[in-house]
């Protein structure tokens, strides 16, 4: 049988220079953190210690507000940008050392650097370049 999570409105504002969030129908559900980042831990944490729960087993639905004006969703769709960017760079690293521990590969084969730069799609200054830095990268 699947439970279904509960799950809480947090609201968030900046007052006095701190990030105040703010549980909707939870007595007591206000906390204030100095820096943006702490607050998903100290929400969490805090609805826990009011419900009994464990700081995994709830949603928190975030809305985020200043002067009345909303800005939850650009704020969400800035995060899952973030996100992906992340994940991308995580990909182009993966790819040129990749590319790197091929390049090694093939040169040890006794390719010439053209014919290398004619599989990888590089030119062959470039090949010849990634194998120079080859032994200062780590594979």
């Amino acid at each position: 049988m699947i439970t279904k999570l509960p799950s809480y409105s947090v609201t968030v504002s900046r007052e006095d220079n701190l990030w105040v969030a703010v549980v909707a129908d939870l007595p007591g559900g206000a906390t204030d953190v100095q820096h943006f980042a702490d607050l998903d831990t100290e929400v969490r944490d805090l609805i826990a210690g009011l419900t009994d729960a464990d700081s995994e087993d709830f949603w928190i639905e975030w809305h985020y507000m200043q002067g009345g004006h909303e800005y939850t969703l650009a704020l969400l769709r800035w995060q899952e940008t973030e996100r992906q960017v992340t994940e991308m760079l995580a990909f182009v690293a993966e790819r040129d050392n990749a590319r790197r521990v091929a390049i090694r590969s093939m040169r040890e084969a006794s390719l010439s650097f053209r014919d290398i730069a004619d599989v990888i799609g590089l030119s062959h200054q470039r090949v010849a370049q990634l194998v120079g830095g080859a032994g200062r990268q780590a594979s």
